[in-house]
Formats: structure tokens, C-alpha cells, sequence
């Protein structure tokens, strides 16, 4: 049995090594036949719809003739419309995507169908959990940025111990999320890689340094430090940061490992009205082509035969090492994230 300790990997590449000897599988004749007599399927995505969503779907009614209907929506908006059409006895939506935090309510809930595409046979472990109840889409990896105006590459902060130096005091800026790729994820890397008493003492010396608690994604974070608000970021997207520096904006980001690695993830929902229609698009996801898609936008693709468009994102590709915190830590009211989050209100509020 898993326990929930064994949902934070260690500080490793391991896990998202790619499986070796599989190639591309192709859909069965029988899900296409099926699929197509279904005719569409419902996708509820917070995923950047013009860089994303839309060619994917795009792409598969292209290959299939079926519509992919999508609607945008947070994770808190996700669980909220699964949990009232399931009440009223009437599922709308098929497919559900995120960042792991719909994962653990929908479960307890009962309201996800278990289910593995085949195209996910020559993936990594990491992506596809014993559970079955979800695939993983990309890994995203957070870590330290810097502007590049105020911060010397040869004077940014390297390690973890680098951030405790009396000059980056009050210029360290994270997001006041309560979410697990936020301040409590990265106190669950601190304590999960240095152990309770050191990661304990260590965060203590890092509350001392005033670091900004700023409403927003890490996006907005990041922009901050572009701006020059702050010198330091923390827990912010390496893409992102690679997205801006190609437009030339004062961004670099840090391979201070490990780096704190979570899950886009996608679930098909349970009495989903066209289930084989949704299989289909899964099976069309993390396929080489659909994961070419999500390499273009920009992200670190999970098939392991399609690299990410820069490939320093990736802990294969970029040589570095990382601690994934699976969606099914990131209940807040569940431990571990719940004691996580008890230290950041104690030390960093």
C-alpha cells in the first residue's frame, strides 16, 4: 500500500526517467468507432487556451472528425460544477485537467474514472500512478529566478544556504498561496531533503530574512522581479522564465536543487457522458503529436520521445535534480501539506 509519504519522491531524476522498449501505440479500431459515434466531448482546462487547448483540439477534430468542447476553469470552479452535476444526477463534462489540487477532493468524492491510455505505456512512472485515476500531462519545475538589471549571474544565489545571506534581505519575493507550489512546497522540499530538525533550523534562519508574500500566480511573481520590484523570486516557474528571457526581458532562473517538481495532470470523470470520445482524446494527448503541441507552448513535455522546446526545463535534458509532490498531497486539509502550511503561517507570516 502507498502511503502518503510515498507521494514526495526523493531528490531524484529516477522517476521521471522514460520506460524503455515501447513504441508509439496506435488507438484500437473499436475505441475509434465508438468515439466517433459519440461525436464530441466536454473538457473543462485551465490551461492557456490559444497555446494549448485550442490545437490540441484543433488537431484531434481534425484526425477524428469530433468536437472538443472546452470550457476554461480554476480548480476550485472544477470541483465545484463536478460535485453539483454529479448531485443532480447529470454529468456534463468528460475530461478535467490540473494542477493537482482537484485531484484528492474528486477522488474522495468517488467522481473519477479510473483509467490508463496506452499511449502512456513508454512513459515514466511518474506519470501514471497505481491509482489510475489521473495521467500526468508535463511536469513543471519551480525553483529561484533573478532580474538580470540588479543581480549579477556570478552573485545570484546558488543553493538553498546562498538565500541566507544578510544582502537579499526584504528582496525575496513568493506568492501567498496556500497551495502546494507555493511557500509550503517549498518547506516540504527543505524538510523532505534535510530532515526535520536541520530543514526545521533552516527555515527558521530564511523567516529572519523578510521574504514578500505577494497575492497572485507565480506568473505574477515573476513579473515582479522583471519589473524590478524585487531582486529574487522564489518558487517560480523555470519555463516561464525561459519564455520571458526569449522576448528579451532581465530574467534568469537558478538550478538550486533540488527543484520542486509538480504535476499537470488530466482525469476523465466518472459517468462521463461520451467516455469513449474522451478515451480518444487521451490516447491523441500523449501521443508524439500531442505532446509535440505542449513542447511548442513551451512546457517540458512527459513523453520521453519528445524533448521540451528548451531543453534546460527538464531534469533529463537539463541535468538537475528535483522532488515531485504529487497531487495527492495537495489537499490543504490533509498532512503532510497541512502541517507545511502550519510552519509557513508560524515563520513567514
Amino acid at each position: 500500500m502507498q502511503t502518503r509519504r510515498g507521494f514526495i519522491a526523493g531528490a531524484s531524476t529516477l522517476a521521471l526517467l522514460p520506460t524503455a522498449g515501447f513504441a508509439q501505440s496506435q488507438p484500437a479500431a473499436d475505441l475509434i468507432a465508438k468515439a466517433k459515434a459519440e461525436r464530441q466531448l466536454v473538457w473543462y482546462t485551465g490551461m492557456v487556451v490559444s497555446q494549448v487547448v485550442r490545437p490540441l483540439a484543433e488537431k484531434f477534430q481534425a484526425k477524428y472528425g469530433i468536437e472538443v468542447r472546452y470550457a476554461t476553469a480554476g480548480d476550485s470552479d472544477t470541483v465545484l460544477k463536478i460535485t453539483s452535476q454529479a448531485r443532480a444526477g447529470k454529468m456534463e463534462v468528460d475530461l478535467f485537467d490540473s494542477p493537482g489540487t482537484s485531484i484528492p477532493p474528486l477522488t474522495k468524492a468517488g467522481l473519477i474514472e479510473p483509467f490508463v491510455p496506452d499511449a502512456l505505456a513508454k512513459y515514466a512512472p511518474t506519470f501514471k500512478p497505481q491509482s489510475q485515476l489521473y495521467s500526468g500531462i508535463y511536469a513543471l519545475y519551480l525553483t529561484t529566478t533573478y532580474n538580470t538589471d540588479l543581480v549579477k549571474a556570478a552573485e545570484a544565489p546558488k543553493t538553498y544556504d546562498d538565500l541566507l545571506d544578510p544582502k537579499w534581505r526584504g528582496k525575496m519575493v513568493w506568492t501567498d498561496t496556500r497551495a502546494i507550489s507555493g511557500p509550503a512546497g517549498f518547506i516540504g522540499n527543505v524538510l523532505s531533503v534535510m530532515g526535520q530538525d536541520k530543514g526545521m533550523a533552516y527555515l527558521r534562519e530564511l523567516s529572519k530574512q523578510k521574504i514578500v508574500r505577494e497575492p497572485g500566480n507565480q506568473r505574477v511573481i515573476l513579473d515582479k522581479v522583471i519589473s524590478g520590484q524585487y531582486a529574487i523570486g522564489l518558487m517560480t516557474y523555470n519555463h516561464h522564465a525561459v519564455i520571458s528571457r526569449a522576448k528579451e526581458a532581465p530574467i534568469a532562473w537558478v538550478k538550486m536543487e533540488p527543484l520542486v517538481a509538480n504535476l499537470g495532470v488530466i482525469a476523465l470523470a466518472k459517468g462521463a457522458p461520451h467516455p469513449n470520445a474522451a478515451k480518444l482524446f487521451l490516447e491523441f494527448m500523449f501521443s508524439d503529436d500531442g505532446q509535440k503541441i505542449i513542447a511548442e507552448a513551451g512546457y517540458p513535455p512527459g513523453n520521453p520521445d519528445v524533448p521540451p522546446k528548451d531543453p534546460s526545463i527538464g531534469p533529463v535534458t537539463g541535468n538537475f535534480t528535483s522532488t515531485l509532490l504529487a497531487p495527492e498531497i495537495s489537499s490543504q486539509e490533509s498532512e503532510p501539506l497541512a502541517g507545511w502550511l502550519k510552519i509557513y503561517d508560524e515563520l513567514f507570516k
